[in-house]
């Protein structure tokens, strides 16, 4: 796996089905340094779940990018997950998870207030509206 260069979350997928270039603008940041983009599992099914059908085939697409990687809730993070989901909710705490295990990815999320709740100070957030 190349290193992780970004995360998205819940938000960001929608955004992205929506067709929002900030967010298609990142994932081609991302591919031209060589680096991946992280997609907690939990956000794109959460993502699935509120997408009208009309944005199913964009999520397809973004998750089946070669620069993409869908990261399994694994048993590693449950007990860290479980705690912040109670403020961020399963998917956002998941994303956030998924960035701090990486060194300093950044984060694009639209929940930065949440976010900043459990991320070091001055981590990358990228807002995405």
């Amino acid at each position: 796996m190349n290193p992780p260069g970004l995360v998205l979350d819940t938000a960001a997928l929608l955004a992205y089905a929506q067709g929002r270039d900030r967010v298609g603008d990142r994932l081609a940041a991302v591919a031209d340094r060589g680096e991946c983009v992280i997609i907690p599992a939990t956000c794109l099914a959460s993502a699935y779940r509120q997408v009208p059908d009309d944005g199913w085939d964009y999520l397809d697409v973004i998750a089946g990018l070669q620069h993409v990687v869908v990261a399994a809730l694994t048993h590693r993070y449950c007990a860290v997950l479980g705690g912040w989901a109670r403020t961020l909710g399963l998917d956002t705490a998941h994303a956030a998870i998924e960035a701090a295990a990486h060194a300093i990815v950044p984060l694009m999320t639209s929940h930065r207030d949440l976010v900043t709740r459990f991320l070091p100070v001055g981590w990358p957030i990228v807002v995405v509206w």
